[in-house]
């Protein structure tokens, strides 16, 4: 009957032990995952700014052209001239309203790629943490089993609930 007893313990340990490995494969599975997205996004967010800087530089052209331009009229003898000089400086102003409006487009385009970017780096830790409980929690069970002492098991028991805690968050992300 004594003998029972360790066995059924150590079983017990055994399938501890396979839990955690389990939740440690999620973990790392989704860890990957957020890890990835979150480079993605970071190169996706420097795209966008670069092509705000871009529309950023033509916008500014087309108001030195403005300038240029209205410094020409001053010059300009006919009537004709100053028409299409006119002319010439509404349609670079339009130019200039019509880039403003890009670029906050593609600002508000890169601030929810920035937002997206930090729930996924945020996601990433969290299944990162899980990792290293589930890890420290199969490495206690394990010497547990070796040693034939149950305290260590209890010890990566905690840590195994830990690592649970920080699974559901990555998931549902509470805190």
């Amino acid at each position: 009957m004594a003998d029972l007893l360790p066995e059924k313990w150590m079983k017990a340990m055994a399938v501890t032990t396979t839990v955690l490995g389990v939740v440690a494969s999620i973990a790392s599975s989704r860890s990957s995952f957020y890890i990835t997205k979150s480079q993605l996004y970071t190169a996706l967010e420097g795209s966008q700014w670069a092509y705000y800087q871009a529309k950023s530089i033509k916008q500014d052209l087309f108001a030195t052209q403005v300038k240029s331009l209205q410094v020409e009229l001053l010059g300009a003898i006919t009537p004709a001239q100053k028409d299409q000089l006119n002319q010439a400086i509404q349609n670079a102003s339009k130019d200039i309203v019509r880039y403003a409006q890009e670029k906050a487009d593609i600002k508000k385009q890169a601030e929810l790629i920035n937002k997206q970017n930090a729930l996924a780096g945020q996601r990433g830790s969290q299944f990162s943490l899980a990792i290293v409980f589930a890890q420290i929690g199969i490495m206690l069970s394990s010497v547990g089993v070796l040693l034939k002492q149950r305290e260590m098991w209890y010890v990566g028991l905690v840590f195994g609930f830990i690592s649970l805690i920080f699974l559901v968050n990555g998931f549902l992300l509470y805190f």
